[in-house]
């Protein structure tokens, strides 16, 4: 099997542990077609002292092009970026494409507006109807127009709400708003990410999102699926990548993809 990972932090994300030399000479190890690094950039607080994307961006910037160089020839690299709230300033993530040069861009949402990240909100205290309606809201917005490559983590609150909250949301009340993302990308020629991170984290066990959802995306239209793992550190480099590749084919997909220079290069799941 092909086995790729476009989803991935290094030590230039504030949460990541390891560097993006560990990240690739265990990608090696493990036999990787490919490995995209995607480190946060959370534009509504890129200038915070908490992120300090506005440090560990450049840094990165410098020090993995050299590296896609380096290993040319033995891994596909890329350099990406997961940009999470990019209608929460626009103009700044335009211009951090621009000046970085990215190869793959996710486009993810975190946290609402005038909300904190879903990691960090208790939901047996919060209206949690409300909220997914204000995330999938912000996830069409950023679908509509935003420069991105693919959809990141569509089903990322359910984390936290269900896997570890423990409380059940009835997806049956956004099953209008999702049908009409997917038409907007699909439309666009923006692709869907199947992130495996919620089959191994937070008691939540499906994918993000899970198998119906990859299906309306391909019965809308959709034609590019990413498999990332969401990995921070290199133990989880590529972790149930097996079970990605099942739902996309399952969906109907026999091709997934990577990133070069903003551009997809498709393999076969074989």
């Amino acid at each position: 099997m092909n086995i790729i990972d476009t989803h991935v932090h290094s030590s230039f994300s504030f949460d990541g542990e390891n560097t993006p030399r560990e990240m690739l000479e265990k990608a090696l190890e493990m036999g990787l077609v490919a490995l995209t690094f995607t480190d946060h950039v959370d534009v509504n607080d890129y200038f915070g002292s908490y992120y300090k994307e506005s440090e560990l961006m450049p840094q990165g910037a410098a020090e993995i092009p050299p590296l896609i160089e380096e290993y040319r020839g033995r891994i596909n690299v890329g350099f990406g970026a997961e940009i999470g709230q990019f209608m929460h300033d626009r103009a700044l993530a335009e211009k951090l494409i621009a000046d970085f040069g990215f190869d793959f861009v996710i486009g993810s949402t975190h946290n609402v507006r005038e909300h904190q990240d879903f990691y960090y909100i208790d939901f047996h205290s919060e209206n949690t109807l409300e909220l997914m309606r204000l995330y999938f809201g912000e996830m069409l917005e950023m679908a509509q127009s935003a420069d991105i490559d693919v959809l990141g983590h569509l089903t990322y609150p359910l984390r936290y709400i269900t896997g570890r909250d423990g409380i059940l949301v009835d997806m049956s009340e956004y099953a209008e708003i999702i049908h009409e993302i997917f038409k907007t990308i699909a439309k666009r020629g923006v692709g869907l990410e199947i992130n495996t991170g919620g089959l191994r984290k937070w008691n939540y066990g499906k994918a993000d999102p899970a198998l119906e959802y990859v299906k309306m995306f391909r019965e809308a239209g959709g034609k590019i699926i990413t498999i990332g793992s969401d990995a921070h550190r290199t133990g989880d480099l590529a972790a149930n990548f097996k079970d990605g590749a099942e739902i996309a084919k399952a969906a109907g997909f026999r091709q997934i993809a990577y990133f070069e220079k903003r551009k997809p290069v498709f393999i076969d799941l074989l």
